[in-house]
């Protein structure tokens, strides 16, 4: 399971920030076209990756509740029986601290989902100025 900082890493790797699209002749038009493709495919490899590390830690956090599940049902020291109270704090502990982790994660989702958006409008625009130099 990567991190979210690997996931930011990729991406300010791409060059997105900093990308000039130049549709000054067809071939430019075409290459920057073409870029555009390659990048909004890795934006999707990336995207897929974080869906999964995102199941996988709600999965984890699954079988840590279902841990606790199980250890309430059984006697505690001295054969006390397990306070509820604890337990129920313990659980609004464990989803809290898995709601965090999976945050950083849809925040960096959300930034692809943007990234995407703009490479369809510029891909849009890029087709279209091509058509019109070719008429």
């Amino acid at each position: 399971m990567n991190g979210p900082k690997l996931y930011r890493d990729q991406i300010d790797g791409l060059g997105i920030e900093n990308f000039e699209m130049d549709v000054s002749s067809i071939e430019s038009a075409m290459n920057t076209l073409n870029t555009l493709a390659d990048i909004n495919d890795i934006l999707k490899k990336i995207k897929y990756n974080i869906h999964i590390d995102i199941r996988k830690i709600r999965m984890d956090y699954i079988k840590k509740l279902r841990e606790l599940d199980e250890s309430s049902r059984k006697p505690g020291f001295l054969g006390r029986q397990k306070s509820s109270e604890k337990i129920i704090k313990k659980k609004k502990s464990l989803m809290k601290e898995r709601d965090l982790k999976i945050r950083s994660y849809e925040i960096i989702e959300k930034t692809i989902n943007s990234y995407m958006e703009q490479i369809e409008d510029s891909s849009v625009y890029i087709r279209n100025s091509i058509q019109n130099k070719v008429k």
